[in-house]
């Protein structure tokens, strides 16, 4: 259950019009903790993915339906006082609240890395399209294993482990991901091996079972095979969290899934990537055991089809810009006889070795789509964007270069290539939302002062905005009754402004509200409330809420 101070909404009782939103806050610590961890003794059913089934739905039942609907916008309800996603089990705050190093991102998750001495095949793999084993390494810990296709060498287990590295700094729970090599006379059959299929069938493994899964995988110059490893995450797994609604036999999944940022988030992280493989059948939940008692941990798996990878490998032609069956674009086509030139066409695959459809020029991140409409996604909102911008903004090119790296690409035009588009294609993404959406952020309040960075500027996403963009600042108390203080401010030099001798609140503990209209080349934008009370031991003032209408 989340702790009080999350959030929020008491609609002030004044009668009388007013500029400022219904959001008002208690005088509280912020939370950045939920408490989502109660315990879960009885161990939730498993959720079966049946793909074909999946698709039909998100292809056919879900876009009539929607069709059909009253649109009901609803703002993300996993967040706190300051309209950040706190730690829980769904994801925890790394790159965004503090500096991740180098050396920390190569690591991710990871604890120890793959004993490929000895490889023990226990069992086939029995989802995804991908041939692979489960196996037992030199250490007794047991792992998926996927050899690279010989029709896509590299490509999948590079962007698989990159993405799960830049995912993980991101702030999302992932598995342990390794790109490894083996040669053939490290891997056995168990004894006791079987291949299973995906209804729960199955035979005992014989050895040319495991030679047809081998005589699919690539082979290096050395003789040895290169594979994706994936280690077994702790606990039992339980299938995939649904796209909307919430889990009934976990008691601690109380929002609905379509509506929280975590997920709506996805949107932005995935359309930089072109993870377009955006489904139930990727996400994994897992009953793990914490402290003495259990609780379900929701984790994101499977980013080989990354990087454009999706279109070039299973011919998708659109992948990431329209869905498998997309009405909007067969029906423009319809209209003008053909003749409307989709987003996507001229993307080409470049000339690099492990590279999928992947460029700057076509990519627009107002476009984007997944293959098959994810629920969460249609729900994404201006204030999910502005999180999982600010998000984005903190990978480096040296954060981004170095996941690519643990992909372990073997051609250096694979890595410069992806390096060069990935940097692009986030200042593209950036640039979109903040110069759409408020970019204020990073307030501080001192000695009667709130100052904040505009990330537009502050990034020089736009250079020359800085001295066309002004914000114009009005204080409110508590019922929303305008106070006698005004501010308009240019933009500072380095896209840094502040509010001097700020008003207080006549009543609860001087709460006082801070509307801030940003101002660029004449064309207003969406406004930010900072919400701002007395603490009550210090008697110092300190913000106590974050509003963006």
């Amino acid at each position: 259950m989340m702790r009080a101070t999350l959030v929020l909404a008491l609609v002030a009782g004044c009668a009388c019009p007013s500029l400022v939103g219904p959001a008002r806050f208690k005088n509280a610590s912020i939370a950045w903790r939920v408490n989502d961890h109660a315990d879960v003794p009885k161990t939730p059913a498993s959720r079966p993915f049946a793909e074909k089934v999946y698709y039909v739905d998100a292809n056919i039942y879900r876009p009539v339906a929607a069709a059909l609907e009253l649109p009901s916008p609803r703002h993300a309800l996993d967040v706190n006082a300051l309209d950040e996603v706190p730690d829980s089990s769904w994801f925890e705050n790394r790159i965004g609240r503090r500096d991740v190093s180098i050396d920390e991102l190569r690591r991710g998750p990871n604890k120890l890395e793959i004993d490929t001495s000895k490889i023990t095949v226990i069992q086939s793999k029995t989802t995804g399209a991908a041939a692979g084993f489960v196996a037992i390494d030199g250490r007794g810990d047991r792992y998926v294993i996927k050899p690279d296709e010989k029709t896509a060498p590299i490509a999948e287990s590079a962007a698989d482990v990159a993405v799960q590295r830049l995912m993980w700094t991101i702030g999302y729970h992932v598995p342990e991901n390794s790109v490894i090599y083996f040669a053939r006379n490290q891997v056995e059959l168990g004894k006791d091996a079987v291949v299973k299929d995906e209804f729960g069938n199955e035979r005992p493994m014989l050895a040319k079972d495991l030679d047809a899964i081998l005589q699919r995988g690539f082979v290096g110059r050395d003789g040895r095979f290169r594979a994706l490893s994936s280690k077994y995450l702790p606990g039992k797994p339980i299938g995939g969290w649904p796209q909307s609604g919430v889990r009934a036999d976990d008691p601690n999944d109380r929002i609905p899934h379509e509506h929280m940022r975590v997920l709506r988030g996805l949107y932005l992280f995935n359309s930089w990537l072109n993870q377009s493989d955006t489904k139930e059948g990727n996400t994994l939940d897992m009953w793990v055991e914490q402290d003495g008692h259990h609780f379900v941990k929701h984790f994101l798996v499977d980013f080989g089809k990354s990087f454009g990878l999706f279109a070039k490998l299973e011919n998708r032609e659109g992948n990431g810009y329209r869905y498998q069956t997309d009405y909007e674009y067969r029906l423009k086509s319809l209209l003008t006889f053909g003749l409307w030139v989709r987003p996507y066409e001229g993307t080409r695959t470049p000339d690099v070795p492990a590279t999928g459809t992947f460029d700057v020029e076509h990519y627009d991140p107002s476009l984007w789509k997944a293959t098959a409409r994810y629920e969460p996604l249609q729900f994404t909102d201006d204030r999910d964007l502005v999180w999982a911008a600010k998000i984005l903004a903190r990978l480096t090119p040296a954060h981004i270069r170095a996941a690519l790296e643990v992909g372990r690409y073997e051609d250096p035009r694979s890595l410069d290539y992806l390096t060069e588009v990935l940097v692009a294609r986030q200042q593209k993404a950036l640039k979109w939302v903040f110069g759409k959406a408020a970019a204020l952020d990073r307030f501080t309040l001192a000695d009667n002062k709130l100052c904040f960075e505009d990330l537009l500027l502050t990034l020089k996403l736009e250079p020359g905005m800085t001295a066309m963009t002004q914000y114009d600042a009005t204080a409110y108390d508590y019922s929303g009754r305008e106070l006698n203080w005004t501010r308009a401010v240019l933009a500072g030099s380095e896209g840094r402004s502040c509010l001097r001798d700020l008003p207080e609140g006549p009543d609860h503990g001087g709460y006082a509200i801070i509307r801030i209209v940003t101002w660029r080349d004449k064309r207003s934008i969406a406004p930010v409330e900072v919400h701002i009370a007395i603490e009550p031991n210090s008697r110092t003032p300190r913000i106590i809420g974050i509003h963006r209408q």
